[in-house]
């Protein structure tokens, strides 16, 4: 089975090259001996960084009030994904995660569907690092579209809010969703639970929202979730580790057969396999 690990080791980087600019002026300025060395040090790997990092998340942030959220963002734009991801990754180093993957030979290709299980905030974090080569986009709560700095970036990414007591407007997110894949804008994912579930058992799910497969005539990639219900309970003294295990995919023809109940079915059936909450398959 294919695998990948995300170590993250690489996403402060930036900040530390930035910094070795007004370090090295200041040196040449000052002239530091003794102490004021082991001072400028210390400024050059704490300080300069951190600042630099507090600059820049304040730059996002004033960007993010710049989004229209009324407006549907019907194209990919990179720049937005790429400031996106990057703060994307900078929460995955800062949470201290160690991210694995696992199936990898089992990514399809083109555009399709991912469905998983869901048990943590960290979720869709996780997974927009691991598959940030696919444009990924969720559907995903109205609340998080609200989210100060987070809320306009995820909207420019093409994620999109689905309204669950209200089932007219829940079809028009369905069918936008479809619409991207269609039109290869991105790669859409879904938590077919539609809320995390607290003790890591599934929660029913909503099967309507397979139909956004199958009206794209896409796959179905289904991947399991694991670790991220402890991040809370590690951080911020012990390291994480999560995996997504991409677990099968069911080809466009299959999706177009099969209900959406069924559909459903088949999904819950692989995830309770291999998070162990269910008997195995049957051969």
């Amino acid at each position: 089975m294919a695998r990948r690990e995300d170590k993250l080791n690489r996403v402060f980087w930036p900040f530390y090259i930035l910094a070795v600019i007004p370090a090295i002026l200041c040196a040449r300025a000052v002239q530091p001996t003794g102490w004021q060395w082991a001072a400028a040090l210390a400024g050059f790997f704490i300080l300069w960084p951190l600042g630099l990092f507090v600059l820049y998340i304040a730059a996002v942030f004033l960007l993010s009030l710049t989004v229209d959220k009324s407006k549907p963002v019907p194209e990919n734009h990179p720049f937005f994904r790429r400031v996106g991801l990057s703060i994307v990754g900078y929460l995955c180093r800062l949470g201290r995660l160690r991210i694995h993957g696992e199936g990898w030979d089992k990514m399809p290709e083109g555009r399709f569907l991912l469905v998983s299980n869901h048990i943590s905030n960290y979720d869709p974090i996780v997974t927009l690092w691991l598959l940030r080569k696919l444009d990924l986009a969720f559907v995903t709560k109205p609340e998080n579209l609200r989210i100060p700095l987070a809320g306009g970036m995820i909207h420019m990414m093409n994620f999109l809010p689905i309204d669950r007591e209200n089932p007219r407007r829940a079809l028009e997110t369905i069918h936008g969703a479809s619409d991207l894949l269609t039109q290869d804008v991105v790669t859409m994912g879904i938590y077919p639970e539609g809320t995390r579930s607290k003790d890591g058992v599934l929660l029913p799910f909503h099967d309507a929202v397979f139909k956004i497969a199958k009206r794209a005539k896409v796959p179905i990639l289904v991947a399991a979730t694991e670790g991220t219900n402890h991040i809370h309970e590690n951080f911020p003294l012990h390291h994480t580790d999560v995996t997504l295990t991409l677990l099968e995919v069911m080809d466009a023809s299959t999706v177009a057969a099969l209900s959406t109940k069924d559909i459903g079915a088949h999904v819950r059936a692989l995830l309770e396999e291999k998070l162990g909450q269910h008997e195995p398959l049957s051969p």
